[in-house]
């Protein structure tokens, strides 16, 4: 069984670039190799002048789909699920990069394989801009990062986000359009948001995050936890300090660098 939802504005375009069907997209050798591993690749493809990026994993797990009929719901590939949470965001009017078309294929109602192509989302990754970034501009991007965050929780998505999984445009001196681009995850639906599940899974991704490499001053993380508490419903009320505190706690391991002397 195939799945394939294509978006209308973007059906000519692929038809004329035979790249309308399932199998064309997933066969398909253009662009160029971004990522490639044996569970999936990452494609840059060029149709028109436009830049697009397509995303194909090659093997799902079974358990992801006994888990989403546990769930009484239907079970979708890795990139279907991406295409949802886009979906889902969008109508909260978060900024998320645009889905020309999603696709996956299933056996005996089990996804073994799928796609995603989206369209590339102008600007630069926030990584980029704050490495480039003197101290202020630092702050102010951690700031700006922490509203998202405190956003994306009090909506009930506690999906890790980095920071080069968001495209900024404009001025790090000023406030940045910020757009979400890489929304992979094992369930697309918003969870139930409390005071005790939030504070638990920010802290649970900062600290994978800085594993990762993602290591701020004490200053942006507690400019990053004052915007994080602001933009949250009052239902969760959470204490900047006290949260700043805990997130320097967590990170402050002996014998790790998560937070710079």
């Amino acid at each position: 069984m195939i799945r394939l939802q294509i978006n209308p504005a973007f059906a000519d375009l692929l038809r004329s670039s035979n790249l309308q069907s399932y199998s064309q997209i997933m066969q398909t050798s253009r662009g160029d190799i971004v990522e490639e591993n044996s569970l999936r690749d990452v494609r840059r493809l060029g149709l028109d002048g436009v830049t697009f990026y397509l995303k194909r994993t090659r093997s799902e797990k079974l358990s992801s789909a006994l888990e989403s009929y546990c769930s009484c719901r239907l079970a979708h590939s890795r990139p279907f699920k991406e295409m949802m949470q886009f979906q889902l965001l969008e109508q909260l009017d978060f900024d998320v990069a645009e889905v020309v078309a999603t696709g996956e294929e299933l056996r005996f109602a089990v996804p073994v394989k799928g796609f995603i192509l989206t369209r590339e989302v102008p600007g630069q990754d926030l990584a980029q801009v704050y490495r480039m970034a003197d101290r202020t501009e630092r702050n102010n991007i951690l700031s700006q990062f922490g509203c998202l965050m405190g956003r994306l929780h009090g909506s009930g998505f506690f999906g890790s986000t980095r920071l080069k999984d968001i495209i900024s445009a404009g001025s790090p001196q000023a406030s940045m359009k910020l757009t979400l681009i890489d929304r992979e995850t094992r369930n697309p639906y918003p969870k139930r948001a409390t005071r005790g599940n939030t504070i638990a899974r920010l802290l649970f991704n900062i600290r994978r995050q800085a594993q990762q490499g993602e290591v701020f001053t004490i200053s942006e993380w507690e400019s990053f936890a004052d915007s994080y508490c602001r933009s949250l419903p009052e239902n969760l009320s959470i204490d900047a300090k006290q949260l700043s505190t805990a997130i320097l706690e967590k990170l402050d391991q002996p014998g790790k660098a998560y937070l710079p002397k």
